[in-house]
């Protein structure tokens, strides 16, 4: 029987492999793991979990880690391949939750929402000064046209906005006509767009790819939403500009450290969130029965 080690929190709890005996250890330390991980065929990981090369080496064993959720930072995945071990995850899962936070966030930048709380639970009531905009009109650039970004597009399109779309990657033609998107250059996307979201994974291309010289070519009107890697935004830049005014606000979901610290946490006009994009109670439980899926699957196979 195939042997599998589950290492983090599992929406249903306890997963049913088929063909697989289940170990489900969601709080174990990595100590623990290191001692344990020679005796098992696949590890089932969340964020927790890093499974590197120290991971790696301990695991002689090891045909598979899966990886519940989106991205694969914590997983060194070119490493695990070089081992012979096979690395999946479930990005399929979030993508509606994902997509919905990010709304959440332009709308609560836009409408001013987080201060007009703020000040009426203080007895304040700020109607004049709380003024803000619509979504209808104003150009949203995505950076990165995955799965979440395409759904971005959709909901921007039904929201009456236009669509600016960046990606290394070429643009089927179908998709930019479908969502009428204007493929522009990254340059173009800070200049142009009065919101901004980020939908790109973790490389070294990718690190600080919002950096002073991004921020300083955007509007001073325009609003910044990250819900995507926290390494891809310098975090000390970001809080200059607000600090300074030269950019509206900003809404992270992810942070280069978790939980965050410095000078984002008492700069003005930011929205911070706990890591939550893909907390919703249908993406979680997808997300499980999508991993446990795949896990069978590529057992099944041999």
């Amino acid at each position: 029987m195939v042997r599998v080690l589950v290492c983090d929190q599992m929406e249903a709890g306890r997963p049913s492999i088929r063909g697989t005996d289940v170990d489900y250890r969601p709080t174990i330390a990595r100590e623990e793991l290191l001692q344990v991980v020679g005796g098992y065929e696949a590890l089932v990981v969340r964020s927790r979990t890093k499974v590197d090369r120290e991971v790696l080496d301990k695991a002689s064993n090891l045909r598979l880690v899966a990886r519940q959720g989106t991205g694969l930072d914590n997983v060194d995945v070119e490493y695990a391949h070089a081992k012979g071990v096979a690395v999946v995850n479930s990005p399929e899962s979030l993508v509606e939750a994902v997509s919905e936070h990010v709304l959440l966030l332009m709308l609560a930048m836009a409408r001013r929402l987080v201060p007009a709380d703020e000040s009426t639970k203080a007895g304040r009531w700020e109607k004049n000064s709380l003024v803000g905009s619509e979504l209808k009109g104003k150009a949203l650039g995505i950076v990165g046209l995955g799965r979440i970004g395409r759904r971005i597009a959709e909901i921007a399109k039904v929201m009456g906005m236009s669509v600016l779309a960046y990606d290394v990657v070429p643009i089927p033609p179908d998709v930019v006509a479908r969502l009428e998107l204007r493929i522009v250059g990254l340059d173009e996307i800070f200049r142009s767009s009065d919101f901004i979201t980020l939908h790109v994974p973790m490389t070294a291309e990718t690190k600080h790819m919002v950096d002073e010289r991004r921020l300083s070519e955007m509007k001073g009107s325009a609003f910044l939403v990250n819900t995507s890697r926290g390494e891809v935004v310098d975090e000390e830049s970001l809080a200059s500009a607000l600090k300074e005014g030269r950019l509206a606000g900003a809404a992270l979901d992810v942070f280069e450290k978790e939980p965050p610290t410095g000078a984002i946490l008492t700069a003005p006009n930011v929205i911070l969130t706990p890591h939550i994009g893909g907390q919703t109670a249908e993406a979680q439980t997808d997300a499980a029965r999508v991993i446990t899926e795949k896990v069978s699957d590529f057992f099944a196979k041999g």
